[in-house]
């Protein structure tokens, strides 16, 4: 995805654009960085837990593509003027691979409503925000149906590490 250095700038009616929307778009934009780092951290803690190496190379590649959601979100609050929110690491405690699974599906599952819920928000005022957020919700959607399938396979055996 070609990303605009100058965001702020294309926003619809910059020369209104007030303090409280800045700061209405860079909690959006916060939010979903948070949150997308997160999910790089879980994908690769998980696929580092499962021994079955196609389930590892999913995984990887899911966390690929979130990397590559936080740099897109990185540079769009960078360029708004924010700074960048603290992570907070995070560590899987689940037992086995399924569990692991099922909470990346349950997260994707948030992660597709929350966006939703901010693309509603801000439709018609930042439609270049929302062509970010959807295309993370485009990618949320692909990974929601591989860690299903990946559920649904007979793999669960090869999965215990």
């Amino acid at each position: 995805m070609a990303l605009n250095k100058n965001w702020f700038g294309d926003l619809r009616g910059t020369d209104n654009v007030t303090d409280e929307t800045r700061a209405r778009i860079l909690e959006v934009l916060d939010r979903r960085y948070l949150r997308e780092s997160q999910h790089v951290m879980r994908f690769r803690q998980h696929a580092e837990r499962i021994a079955d190496p196609e389930t590892r190379t999913v995984l990887r590649r899911i966390a690929a593509d979130e990397a590559e959601h936080v740099r897109w979100l990185e540079e769009k609050i960078v360029s708004l003027g924010g700074n960048l929110p603290k992570l907070v690491e995070v560590h899987s405690t689940h037992e086995n691979a399924r569990e692991y699974l099922r909470s990346d599906l349950d997260d994707e599952r948030r992660c597709m409503a929350e966006i939703e819920d901010d693309k509603e928000n801000l439709q018609s005022e930042f439609p270049d925000i929302v062509a970010l957020l959807d295309r993370i919700e485009t990618d949320a959607e692909r990974n929601w149906r591989e860690i299903r399938s990946l559920l649904n396979s007979d793999t669960t055996t090869k999965w215990l590490a």
